[in-house]
């Protein structure tokens, strides 16, 4: 399997907060009995652990976990970031309450870690496709990869028209121009009168949406190769060359923020072709990537929130397949996005595909899942489980600290805005091997070869920031209400307390979750829980004592003076970890110390309270004015490729 680089050089260094922990080699299976299988959960085994961990957790930057939306909330369309409350706030004691569902979460991330784990579930819901590529120089490995699927001389124009289930394109019609035929050209935004035009927004106004507004035109020209309208004007002027006029998106040619150059043409589509065989299907599945892949801009006016821009009679851009009366590729601009298909047959990748197969093999059980449960999302072959109810149970965390010094503020505050992931950032997200020494000209992306090529670069995880992280939003009156949230955070030095309850542990699978928590209670490492981890929220420390159940001295009698017979005992020096410890050692054929193995080096990188400098652990900015990487507002134009948590320290 591909290993990501293990030293970038700093000219070629990319910046974030957070990081990666690799993937596995291989997958390390539980401990199975003699047929194959866990062992059954219908007793209490003399050989196996049983008890709970008392846990007291402290909060060491601010913490934040949202409520819910009540019915009443939801049925009247109530967004979840315009509600600031905390999770949960007793009643009796006015303290907030931390849920077991976050606390084992967080447990069964970090053990799926440890224990060389599956990486899942991971959804293969959402398509990757290209984005932002008309721009891009000739050396981005990017912009190669979709020339091999793109032929921009191929791109035609047409109008979508939907026959129930199915939705297809009418061709517009060609004109004939030295030689070679178009069905849409373009023109330049600065020779379109506003007289003809006034409510026509031009790419600088700042209520300018995508538009499509009919017109005609004198003629079509080819100077320097292009396709261009002459003299666009109001559609009565030229009744035999009638069209739409088209505009796609606001971005600029440039990454100078002061730069005169904006893209100023826009399309002009030809009036629909009449001839009923110029009528193409698109493919449904093709229809199904697109809507699954929706960005937020296609998802507002005009366009549609849920169908984008498939609505009735608006111009599409396409290129038709192999399959002559078959769509598989289209969009609204000629620049269309397309999907990452590594095999080049329009299916598009998804996350799951740069996965190796070995290491989602549902025929293994892993320790996670021995521990945690597990239902299998595809039916299992006959003799294989399908489902197993886990062994451990996580209360809420209920708070200890007065009621009356737990929050940051008694207001609401307004956070750094803070985007979701980007997968599509491959030079972040997918391994780039050593050999390729993250020339941005042979960089992987998604339509490289899955797992041949490239994979993923494994489980994400958040740098700390230390004690009081900078989270609030300097200017919240500057941006869009859209954009913001409102929270309320609980402060730091805030304590709870919760039970992990366990039954028939082995060794091995209590050594796990004891090296976790020792983790957790060291002074040189910190968990992370809850919401606003890019900003450094979350940060919790926990102590834990071990009390171990004797079954049989439980059940013998049933009260113990004025309290129940728990029938516990303090185990104040477990070494558990230590047979965990082993038993992967073992497991991977590998001699020496379990934390010295890169993946969980890794790891304490990432848990570590002493985390990098803030400068190597901000997001990179598309327009930043202080200090840009390479001197450029664009930090991300020359793909700097992101390090390894131990190059990131080193």
């Amino acid at each position: 399997m591909k290993k990501h680089i293990r030293q970038v050089t700093n000219n070629k260094k990319a910046i974030a907060p957070y990081n990666f922990v690799e993937l596995p080699d291989k997958i390390v299976s539980a401990e199975l009995e003699t047929n194959g299988k866990l062992r059954d959960n219908n007793r209490y085994y003399s050989d196996r652990y049983t008890g709970r961990i008392e846990c007291i957790l402290t909060t060491s930057s601010p913490l934040y976990i949202r409520c819910g939306l009540t019915k009443e909330e939801f049925e009247c369309g109530t967004e979840a970031k315009d509600l600031p409350d905390f999770y949960y706030i007793d009643s009796i004691t006015k303290k907030p309450v931390l849920p077991g569902s976050s606390l084992r979460g967080m447990l069964r991330t970090l053990i799926e870690i440890i224990s060389f784990s599956k990486i899942s579930p991971v959804s293969d819901y959402q398509r990757l496709f290209f984005r932002a590529v008309a721009t891009l120089p000739k050396d981005d490995s990017l912009a190669q990869a979709y020339r091999q699927f793109i032929d921009s001389s191929k791109v035609k124009a047409g109008y979508l028209k939907r026959d129930g289930d199915t939705w297809k394109i009418q061709a517009a019609k060609e004109i004939r121009v030295n030689n070679t035929s178009t069905s849409f050209a373009w023109v330049k935004e600065e020779d379109l009168s506003s007289d003809d035009f006034p409510e026509f927004k031009i790419f600088d106004d700042p209520d300018y949406l995508p538009q499509d507004t009919p017109i005609s035109f004198q003629k079509i020209t080819k100077p320097k190769g292009r396709f261009i309208a002459e003299d666009v004007t109001i559609p009565r002027q030229y009744p035999l060359n009638q069209g739409k006029l088209v505009t796609s998106g606001n971005m600029k040619e440039t990454s100078d923020p002061d730069s005169e150059s904006i893209r100023s043409y826009h399309c002009v589509v030809f009036a629909p072709n009449p001839n009923l065989n110029k009528t193409y299907i698109i493919h449904p599945e093709a229809i199904n990537h697109y809507l699954n892949a929706l960005t937020d801009f296609q998802k507002q006016p005009p366009f549609d929130e849920k169908l984008g821009m498939l609505q009735e009679n608006r111009p599409v851009f396409y290129c038709q397949s192999q399959q002559e009366n078959i769509v598989t590729l289209f969009g609204h601009s000629p620049n269309f996005r397309i999907p990452y298909s590594p095999n080049g047959d329009g299916k598009a990748a998804t996350v799951v595909d740069f996965i190796p197969k070995n290491l989602r093999d549902d025929s293994i059980t892993d320790i996670a899942e021995a521990i945690f449960g597990f239902v299998r999302r595809v039916q299992q072959p006959e003799g294989k489980e399908q489902n197993r109810a886990g062994r451990i149970s996580v209360s809420d965390a209920i708070c200890l600290s007065s009621a009356n010094d737990i929050f940051m503020t008694q207001g609401v505050i307004i956070p750094k805005i803070l985007a979701s992931p980007k997968p599509t950032t491959y030079q972040h997200y997918l391994v780039q091997p050593k050999e390729i020494n993250a020339n941005k000209s042979q960089l992987k992306h998604y339509a490289s070869q899955p797992t041949e090529e490239t994979v993923i670069r494994g489980h994400k995880l958040y740098w700390h920031k230390e004690s009081n992280p900078n989270i609030q939003h300097p200017n919240p009156n500057e941006v869009k209400d859209t954009q913001t949230t409102q929270i309320k955070p609980i402060k730091l030095g805030v304590t709870f307390k919760f039970n992990i309850q366990f039954e028939n542990l082995s060794n091995v699978e209590i050594g796990a979750l004891i090296w976790i928590l020792d983790i957790a209670q060291n002074n040189n490492y910190r968990l992370s829980l809850g919401m606003g981890k890019p900003l450094g929220m979350g940060a919790v420390k926990i102590e834990s004592k071990l009390y171990l159940s004797k079954r049989k001295a439980r059940y013998t009698k049933l009260f113990n003076n004025n309290s129940w017979e728990t029938a516990e005992s303090l185990d104040d020096n477990p070494d558990y970890q230590q047979f965990f410890e082993n038993y992967i050692l073992q497991q991977l054929n590998q001699t020496g110390k379990f934390n010295d193995i890169p993946r969980i080096k890794m790891l304490l990188a990432m848990l570590s309270w002493q985390s990098p400098p803030s400068s190597k652990t901000r997001y990179m900015e598309i327009e930043r004015q202080q200090n840009p990487l390479d001197g450029e507002p664009n930090e991300y134009k020359n793909r700097r490729v992101l390090p390894t948590p131990l190059d990131v320290i080193s």
